[in-house]
């Protein structure tokens, strides 16, 4: 009995042997590319040989083969090869790869899976292997049986890109129970759900990964989701919403991994999303994300006692990528409660800005008060969507008719609409290149072209975003804004909003004869502002706290950026035009604790103030009132233990304000965030009131009764504790500081 039990075990092995057998789809030790079809000039017609080409490793045997697309023939290049068909019998198709390390020529090579003719797995040689070839694997388990052949592909260069050069080298193409690589162009995890989120390690200096999660065979993300892999180390985690699944078995694809990779072996799950709210760049009393990306707010309604702030989010991660629309609410324009994204990307593209109504009339057919966003769609085209809730804004369904409005001349840059009801209709305006178009609907879902503004007026610098329409009664008369945001092309670099004023017939713009362009805050940090409806004929302008240049590159952890203080607008006159003042909302003064009042002896020479506050969390107010003197220069300094500091200079004669924030912290993620010569212009007045709003990662200056906003970002490694006055005989008075909660 027991010799049957052996000889019974030494046939199941044997089984297993054979079942793992290697099958051989070429080797190229034939010395001849037969089982190929080749096309183009990339390849020659015979594999090469190890002897000619010593520099290349990993080869096994003496032949592989290879593009000749090297050096000069760069950019003349382009072909494929092709092999015989095979029957899928195993699990895994290896093979050994090398090739183009070049940043960008990588994008030029691939090899790809073809099953029944068409690619369905691909793969390009990794950066850091040129001349070494290493084992790559294709999981092929859901394609056995069906016909497959392996496409190795060299694409030819449609523009000069910095290649040094362009090149693929493959050998040992086999199919095997067995996978030889341990990186994967597409990785498959089983997880079981036991607990509320998913936490996913990523990097932001790891390599770019697509990720999906399937249940039952539907991605319950809504679609592949770009994310930075952690390959040894992890700046955070992706913290993704798993609480439905619980008890059952969800699949975690990702692509471009490796093995060892932590974003696979430190997966984990948890209770909560495991996020430190008290991150030392986490504001106090503005809005941040809990986790991920934002950039424009969008979508802002007031409704129901609350106020509703959409905004650009990418909920995988902490760089612009993703686009959703995030969801938060607030009762006080001050403290912020952030809610799951509302709007994903879908087959439309994905989830640019746009703004939001509350339908109070029922005019698109979605209920009474139903609120209505509208959004840009953004693929290869723009075009504008909507989606509606009826839930207060928990929850969007987007209407099953989008897009509702397209650009009949093909404009790339169709985007960001600002909806206004105007008598019984609506209106919207849409940034079109560098000019805003007017459109006229009854029930938000079928446009017609009303008109056009903005050809050879204001800033073109870049082209034209996030516009905004507002209505003022300015004594008595009707006036109105339109706000118009660009970028690149601020006074101070990067990102900036300018403004026109002047008159709306519910058709046109016409713009008054002003000194444009006219901008709303000179200051780095304050773009794509825009306002909440339904707020009557209050303006409340919120804007997002960042600039292009260096939004990707700012050293918070959890998240990126953040919204400005809210503001009110209103229309005032300088002494020489009208202009659009901003001033602190008043919500704003309701968190703030108890005044310190001190007292600031008549400036000749210098002052300080060596502790702001007693338990400095770094978010504060300092208010005081300036009286220039006959030098006509003072100098404001915000400063820690460190000698990190905020300098501003105000200079009185030339009516300037200068920030120099060079030595302001961190400042080296971008080199030119350490300006020290930010400027800003004032109005010329007897005297300046002056508030000061710091919250640990930003300060915004309000100069005057609404004359000037200052918005500027800075990381120092400690807060700001200390301030210096500096001045011949400049005076100042009624100095406050306010601790705000």
């Amino acid at each position: 009995m027991r010799k049957t039990v052996t000889l019974l075990a030494g046939f199941c092995l044997l089984l297993a042997s054979c079942s793992d057998r290697q099958v051989i789809i070429d080797d190229f030790e034939s010395g001849n590319l037969d089982k190929w079809t080749i096309e183009g000039n990339a390849f020659p017609m015979t594999p090469k040989s190890v002897s000619d080409h010593p520099g290349i490793s990993g080869v096994e045997g003496g032949f592989f083969a290879g593009s000749d697309c090297e050096g000069e023939s760069v950019m003349s290049g382009s072909g494929q090869m092709t092999s015989v068909p095979f029957t899928v019998s195993r699990d895994y198709v290896n093979f050994l790869l090398g090739g183009t390390s070049d940043r960008f020529g990588s994008r030029f090579v691939t090899v790809e899976l073809l099953v029944d003719g068409e690619p369905v797995l691909a793969t390009h040689p990794r950066s850091s292997s040129e001349e070494v070839l290493e084992w790559c694997s294709w999981d092929v388990r859901e394609y056995k049986g069906r016909s497959a052949s392996v496409r190795v592909k060299v694409d030819p260069v449609t523009m000069r890109y910095p290649l040094s050069s362009k090149s693929v080298i493959i050998d040992q193409v086999m199919q095997s129970n067995r996978k030889m690589g341990t990186f994967n162009d597409l990785l498959s995890m089983p997880v079981k759900v036991t607990d509320d989120w998913l936490l996913i390690p990523s990097s932001n200096s790891g390599r770019g990964s697509s990720l999906s999660i399937l249940c039952d065979g539907e991605n319950i993300l809504g679609g592949a989701q770009n994310i930075n892999l952690a390959e040894g180390t992890a700046d955070y985690n992706i913290p993704v919403n798993v609480s439905a699944y619980k008890g059952k078995t969800i699949e975690l694809r990702l692509t471009s991994v490796d093995d060892g990779d932590l974003t696979v072996t430190g997966l984990t799950q948890g209770s909560d999303r495991g996020i430190d709210y008290d991150e030392p760049y986490r504001q106090v009393y503005h809005f941040t994300p809990d986790f991920g990306w934002t950039n424009d707010p969008n979508g802002m309604v007031y409704y129901d006692g609350e106020y509703h702030l959409a905004y650009q989010a990418n909920p995988y991660g902490t760089k612009h990528s993703n686009m959703h629309w995030g969801n938060a609410v607030s009762t006080d324009l001050v403290h912020w409660q952030d809610l799951p994204f509302i709007i994903a990307p879908d087959g439309l593209g994905s989830i640019f800005s746009g703004s939001a109504v509350v339908d109070t009339d029922n005019t698109a057919g979605f209920g009474k008060n139903a609120i209505i966003g509208m959004y840009t769609s953004a693929s290869r085209t723009q075009k504008q969507s909507i989606a509606y809730s009826t839930d207060r804004g928990r929850t969007y369904t987007k209407y099953e008719g989008n897009p509702v409005l397209s650009d009949d001349e093909k404009q790339p840059n169709f985007r960001d609409p600002k909806v206004i009801r105007y008598g019984d209709g609506w209106v919207v305006c849409v940034a079109a290149g560098d000019v805003i178009a007017f459109y006229g609907s009854d029930n938000l879902k079928d446009w017609t072209k009303l008109s056009e503004f903005g050809k050879g007026i204001g800033s073109h610098a870049a082209v034209w975003e996030c516009p905004d329409l507002l209505k003022f009664d300015y004594n008595g008369r009707e006036k109105w804004v339109l706000i118009v945001n660009i970028n690149p092309g601020g006074p101070n670099g990067g990102s900036v909003a300018q403004y026109f004023i002047g008159s709306f017939d519910g058709r046109t713009f016409k713009a008054d004869d002003l000194p444009y362009p006219l901008w709303i805050d000179e200051g780095t940090d304050n773009y794509a502002g825009v306002t909440f409806s339904n707020t009557g004929d209050r303006h409340i302008f919120l804007g997002w706290m960042s600039n292009w240049l260096y939004s990707n590159m700012v050293p918070t952890i959890n998240f990126r950026n953040s919204m400005t203080l809210a503001r009110d607008l209103s229309l005032k006159d300088n002494g020489r035009h009208l202009f659009l003042a901003s001033v602190p909302s008043p919500e704003i003064y309701a968190a703030r604790g108890e005044a310190r009042e001190v007292e600031v002896p008549h400036l000749n020479g210098g002052f300080s103030v060596d502790s702001i506050l007693p338990d400095n969390k770094g978010a504060y107010e300092i208010d005081f009132t300036i009286k220039p003197g006959k030098d006509d220069r003072l100098t404001f300094k915000l400063m820690n233990g460190k000698g990190e500091e905020m300098v501003y200079t105000f200079d009185f004669k030339a009516l300037t304000l200068n920030l120099d924030r060079s030595r302001s912290g961190i400042v080296d993620f971008y080199r030119g965030f350490a300006k020290t010569d930010i400027l800003t212009h004032l109005v010329r007045r007897d005297s300046y009131p002056v508030q000061v709003f710091v919250d640990r990662q930003s300060i915004e200056v309000f100069v005057g009764d609404g004359d000037l906003t200052f918005t500027n970002c800075m990381f120092p490694t400690e807060v700001y504790n200390r301030l210096e006055l500096s001045s011949g005989d400049c005076s100042v008075s009624d100095m406050k500081i306010f601790e705000i909660k």
